[in-house]
């Protein structure tokens, strides 16, 4: 099951509930220049707190229940509203 959007930097991961707030955080608390890490670095915690890239995650997700095979923002990605929407 994925628990929250994370992007990982420097080797360490970084979690929260959407990716632009994640980013905005670590720019604030001066762990990393503007702009804040994308492509590749931004992914989703699972919850036994694995990183997974968005490809992966959706696969989990859809798994899970937690999301619908077809009905996501994008075809073939996770993205954190994908998760808040099908939470409400």
């Amino acid at each position: 099951m994925i628990k929250c959007s994370a992007i990982i930097y420097q080797g360490k991961i970084y979690e929260g509930t959407s990716h632009p707030k994640i980013g905005l955080k670590m720019i604030e608390d001066e762990v990393c220049p503007r702009p804040y890490p994308g492509g590749k670095a931004q992914g989703f915690v699972t919850e036994t707190g694995e990183f997974v890239n968005r490809d992966e995650a959706l696969c989990i997700a859809v798994q899970a229940g937690q999301v619908v095979a077809g009905q996501t923002s994008h075809k073939n990605k996770l993205f954190s509203e994908d998760l808040r929407i099908n939470s409400s």
